[in-house]
């Protein structure tokens, strides 16, 4: 049971989520009294640019725990800007936890604050994060970078390293002000710079069960948000003293599917796939040098056939290739390929029930482990780039080639 008094901050980064920023709020102020009746409760509502009326539906809906709302502007700012500034009030606030609850979650229970809680009640730095079932066709970036990627180079799998909903201690944002900010994570990139940094320090990192999280789709967001996610999870890596060897004991199963499967918009598919082909048609030479494990997949109805088998290879190109210093190249023509195993995981999937799709995702995972494994790839010696530039994307997504942090 966590220490019921001091000061707990729920963060509720958004950016443009009126229609259900307040139920995520009133979940937590909830949670937040059934958990410390006793203590301190502050919910803050970080947002940048949010035109949709998201501050309004904020502040006028009631709670008992003290609302506080930080405000930067929309121009190269995103979910991390909004989780900096959460963690920066908490701060000021001499919180000892900090909660973080996605602002488009339509399933946040008020139960889900005392078990992020409990997890990271220690004095050692700790960072809880969710274990939940989503839909089969969501979490993509999750299942087919993060997680074997993370498992990969630290030797720990980790079911949702960038689930949004965490949690850390007073002690975990100590360290945290130490870590060097790539501008990607401030973006998308922050919760996997959260979990790639706690496992780079051999942190407790703890998974918390929280059921089913049902949340606006971010397959929209495919060509940009993958990018954001592996910008920052490869600058953490070469700050890595090396791969490390899994662990003895196996991973855990995983139980990560929900029953309910939704299909993405076949409109939105479509045009995401003909984004990827003109890519693939600019970049296919370099990618094939770069990549040599895809050399030989076969084409398929939406570019290329990147089965369960040969991803993990695939991976292990991609983390050669940072480690050899080709990492902007690395990054975004992985995106490429990655688009293409989502197709192939869909088609894979068709017809499996729950327990199969889950038994796939976790050998996929372990056959990258043994890939990257195999690959004896050397870290440290090199830096990231020191901005984010969405470089080889330029023109094929909707996003503007240059960012840099607000001065």
């Amino acid at each position: 049971m966590a220490n019921r008094s001091r000061v707990t901050v729920v963060g509720i980064p958004a950016r443009d989520e009126a229609r259900t920023v307040g139920a995520v709020a009133t979940a937590a102020d909830a949670g937040l009294h059934l958990a410390f009746p006793e203590g301190t409760n502050v919910v803050v509502l970080a947002e940048n640019g949010s035109t949709d009326g998201t501050v309004r539906e904020f502040t006028s809906t009631p709670l008992r725990a003290r609302k506080v709302v930080a405000s930067s502007g929309g121009e190269g700012t995103g979910k991390g800007t909004n989780v900096f500034a959460i963690v920066e009030r908490a701060s000021e606030l001499d919180a000892d936890r900090v909660l973080l609850l996605d602002a488009d979650v339509r399933s946040a229970e008020p139960r889900w604050i005392s078990a992020l809680a409990d997890a990271v009640d220690c004095a050692e730095p700790a960072l809880a994060v969710p274990a939940y079932r989503r839909n089969r066709f969501e979490a993509n970036t999750t299942n087919h970078l993060a997680s074997p990627l993370l498992a990969a180079v630290f030797g720990v799998h980790v079911q949702q390293p960038i689930g949004g909903e965490f949690a850390f201690n007073r002690a975990f944002m100590e360290r945290a002000r130490t870590w060097p900010r790539p501008d990607s994570a401030y973006l998308y990139g922050i919760d996997v710079w959260l979990t790639a940094n706690a496992l780079r320090e051999r942190m407790r990192v703890v998974e918390v069960p929280l059921g089913r999280k049902l949340h606006n789709s971010p397959f929209p967001k495919i060509l940009r948000l993958p990018q954001q996610v592996l910008d920052s999870l490869f600058h953490v890596v070469l700050r890595t003293d090396g791969v490390r060897s899994p662990g003895v004991a196996a991973p855990k199963a995983r139980a990560a599917v929900d029953g309910a499967a939704v299909r993405q918009d076949p409109a939105v598919v479509t045009r995401v796939s003909e984004s990827v082909a003109r890519y693939m048609d600019v970049h296919r030479g370099d990618v094939r040098t770069l990549f040599p494990s895809a050399g030989s997949v076969p084409s398929a109805p939406w570019g290329l056939r990147v089965t369960t088998d040969d991803w993990p290879d695939i991976l292990a190109d991609a983390v050669a290739a940072v480690a050899a210093g080709r990492f902007e190249s690395a990054r975004d023509h992985l995106v490429a390929l990655y688009v293409n195993r989502v197709m192939t995981f869909w088609d894979e999937i068709d017809g499996l029930c729950d327990g199969e799709v889950d038994e796939l995702l976790d050998r996929q995972a372990a056959q990258t482990v043994r890939a990257v494994q195999g690959k004896r790839i050397a870290l440290g010696g090199r830096t990231g780039p020191d901005g984010f530039d969405v470089r080889h994307w330029a023109g094929f997504n909707d996003v503007s080639p240059a960012w840099s942090v607000p001065a």
